[in-house]
């Protein structure tokens, strides 16, 4: 799970702020009208600049703040065809990419959770598959072929074994990191309590005028205080979240340890098994019809977290992006360029959270197919079709977004460096969207594409147009406006 406490800024937000605030107005310097027009864009791009200083301890809060204020400051000039009400609808463009980049990060969290619901749920697909397998043994009498299938099977919850574990250690260790960074903050909230309590005594045997000194002395250590306990809160939320989950894959383990040695009892006592064959049998087939039971409504349970969860988180970030390329496609005349680089980083996020939107249907795809696989009956084949639908439109959608970036990008018809710059990131999206470069481009950039066929995808998206556009991009660079 990515860690948001302390992560830096990303680079396109210290760029587009950038677009915003030099591109936009040093290019209307002489205009005297749409006074309140040009006010609103200034002091957005103030709103801008509070999260394009690279502070590593700015929290999320303060940058929602900060692009929600910037869109109110510009949304009543955004309609406007005049100079600043372009920069107005470039300033609103940037100011819902930067809420769609904050809640895209919650976007990430729930889809970890759904992904680790769907391994613990793979875990329960064993357990059926191993009581399965022991009721058919029991109930035949070549023991040869009996002890090699029973072995097979020590073999698979072995491997579960040490898959779960290798999962758990990572919960734990991500639990003890949060409980280490809660600690932290509760010690620094106590610590910035007693300086300020040590201020207040000091505000009884002072002057009015040193009290008065004392007594702001006092708010700041509060404040702080109060933003730590904050944090603390924020984090012992995440740790809840957590919690539950380590719970069942430790429970995970431990039932594929009693499993494995259930297993290997079955194969050293597999004479007396036969003698017993009716009633062993009977029993694994009721340990089955458990395993399947869980297993069924813990697919439920995915399906319902993931279509009440992770859909409207996603949504919400789609939406935002949407309304972003929505203010962006105002800036047609003289902020052209600016809505044309801020249409390409709304559509190449709009592609990435397409993208990612499809690994999680993909997911999906790939755990009914094992059930299917499996034997367990039920209805999978529908659901499997569903996801399969959905996977494949988000894929088609997703490489359109990654082609309108590219699109976008050399719509701001940059010249020098900069334009090659350019024109090099919008090829990297248009590889991302399945298009193929022209030849001269072909030894330069190595595919990208993820692995859709079998459900297998990358953590993340190679080839990110940042690597070279956050990096080379200058502000200062002339552009030029279409005439058309």
């Amino acid at each position: 799970m990515t860690d948001t406490i302390n992560r830096p800024l990303p680079a396109r937000a210290l760029i587009l702020s950038t677009l915003a605030s030099g591109m936009l107005l040093s290019g209307f310097g002489g205009c005297s009208k749409n006074d309140h027009a040009k006010e609103a864009v200034s002091d957005a791009g103030f709103e801008f600049s509070k999260v394009s200083v690279g502070d590593p301890t700015l929290s999320d809060s303060i940058a929602n703040a900060a692009y929600t204020e910037a869109g109110n400051l510009v949304s009543e000039y955004t309609d406007s065809d005049s100079p600043f009400g372009e920069a107005a609808s470039v300033s609103m463009a940037l100011s819902k990419l930067g809420l769609a980049t904050l809640a895209g990060g919650q976007v990430s969290e729930v889809e970890t959770v759904a992904f680790q619901q769907s391994r613990v749920i793979r875990g329960h697909l064993s357990e059926w598959i191993a009581m399965n397998a022991v009721a058919k043994a029991s109930m035949n009498f070549d023991t040869a072929d009996d002890k090699q299938a029973l072995q097979e099977l020590i073999t698979l919850r072995t491997a579960d074994v040490a898959q779960y574990t290798q999962l758990f250690n990572k919960i734990q260790e991500e639990i003890q990191n949060y409980q280490s960074q809660i600690d932290e903050l509760d010690a620094k909230s106590v610590a910035e309590r007693n300086a300020s309590a040590g201020f207040e005594l000091q505000m009884t045997s002072v002057s009015a005028t040193q009290a008065a000194k004392l007594a702001e002395r006092v708010r700041e250590h509060s404040l702080r205080a109060d933003n730590f306990e904050l944090e603390s809160v924020r984090l012992q939320g995440r740790l809840g979240q957590l919690l539950p989950g380590a719970h069942e894959i430790e429970l995970q383990v431990k039932k594929a340890k009693d499993q494995i040695d259930l297993l290997n009892l079955s194969i050293d006592e597999l004479d007396q098994r036969v003698r017993d064959a009716k009633e062993d049998s009977a029993q694994a087939r009721a340990n089955a019809q458990q395993a399947q039971t869980a297993l069924t409504e813990l697919v439920n349970q995915l399906e319902d977290y993931r279509a009440n969860t992770v859909s409207p988180a996603t949504q919400k970030v789609i939406s935002l992006l949407r309304q972003s390329l929505t203010a962006a496609r105002n800036a047609k005349d003289t902020a052209k360029s600016s809505g044309a680089i801020a249409k390409a980083s709304a559509n190449e996020h709009l592609a990435r959270t397409l993208s990612r939107q499809a690994r999680g249907h993909a997911d999906m795809v790939s755990l009914y197919l094992s059930i299917i696989d499996s034997g367990v009956t039920g209805d999978w084949n529908s659901k499997l079709e569903e996801h399969t639908t959905r996977r494949d439109e988000l894929i088609e959608e997703s490489n359109q977004a990654f082609q309108s970036a590219a699109s976008a990008l050399r719509s701001a018809r940059a010249r020098g460096e900069t334009g090659q710059s350019m024109e090099a990131a919008a090829v990297r999206l248009d590889r991302l969207g399945g298009v193929e470069p022209e030849p001269e481009y072909s030894e330069d950039y190595e595919s990208d594409e993820p692995d859709y066929d079998n459900g297998e995808f990358d953590e993340e998206m190679q080839g990110d147009m940042n690597d070279e556009f956050d990096s080379e991009l200058d502000p200062d660079a002339e552009f030029i406006e279409d005439d058309g």
